[in-house]
């Protein structure tokens, strides 16, 4: 399986710059409470029927208000999703790494295997010269310069041991290969269910916050069809 390298620079740049858009838009939320408070306080000073019809529109901001905190609310939860895909993409990115140092160790252990000859048959041939057969008894005793040995230079327990750490490093790479495989479909899977289901929330909170915003434009458009332009007295 061909793995691609782990790089979650752009999700981080993503998250950034949405932290920096859910920012805003609370501070306008914050800017918009003292704005309205300073229009009903103007509403209250004005004669009516001007009065009646700053309140009745300070009520339709005010809801307006409430269905962007509600999309604002939508960007949040996108937000934690994106977040909890970035652990995701961490993790993947921590396995890939262990790969790499278990490759290189395997790279180390299959390189010492060259400096004896034989040694990995001689390893797998131990079995049979621990348990020697009745033939292999008569053939030591007829002639024992046919019997395998390691090299004088390298010695049957520096073999063995050498054997040993290269299987245990194919070993273990195989199981980071596998374990890493295994992470890199659920990721997918994850990175999929998060765009769906997290842009989804937040587009939702989106028609919901136009569709809010239609209406009380028009209410409060018919409220100001109230004041008529001619003037008392």
């Amino acid at each position: 399986m061909v793995h691609r390298p782990a790089d979650s620079r752009l999700l981080t740049n993503l998250l950034q710059q949405e932290k920096d858009y859910s920012k805003q838009l609370n501070q306008v939320l914050q800017s918009s409470n003292a704005s309205l408070a300073s229009f009903a306080a103007y509403a209250a000073a004005s004669p009516p029927p001007a009065s009646h019809v700053i309140m009745t529109v300070a009520g339709s901001l005010a809801a307006a208000d409430d269905a962007l905190r509600r999309y604002a609310l939508g960007v949040d939860e996108w937000r934690d999703t994106m977040r909890l895909l970035k652990d995701a993409e961490d993790e993947v990115g921590n396995i890939m790494r262990d790969r790499e140092i278990l490759v290189t160790r395997l790279i180390k252990a299959s390189k010492s295997q060259k400096n004896g000859s034989g040694s990995i048959r001689e390893s797998l041939l131990l079995g049979h010269q621990r348990s020697p057969s009745s033939s292999s008894i008569s053939l030591s005793i007829g002639g024992q310069q046919d019997t395998p040995s390691p090299s004088p230079s390298r010695p049957l327990s520096a073999s063995i041991s050498s054997s040993t750490k290269l299987a245990a490093a194919q070993s273990e790479l195989q199981a980071c290969e596998a374990h890493l495989a295994a992470k890199e479909r659920e990721l997918a899977t994850k990175r999929c269910v998060a765009v769906r289901d997290g842009l989804g929330t937040r587009l939702r909170a989106m028609v919901e916050c136009g569709w809010a915003w239609n209406e009380l434009g028009k209410e409060a458009l018919q409220s100001l069809e109230e004041l008529g332009t001619d003037h008392p007295g």
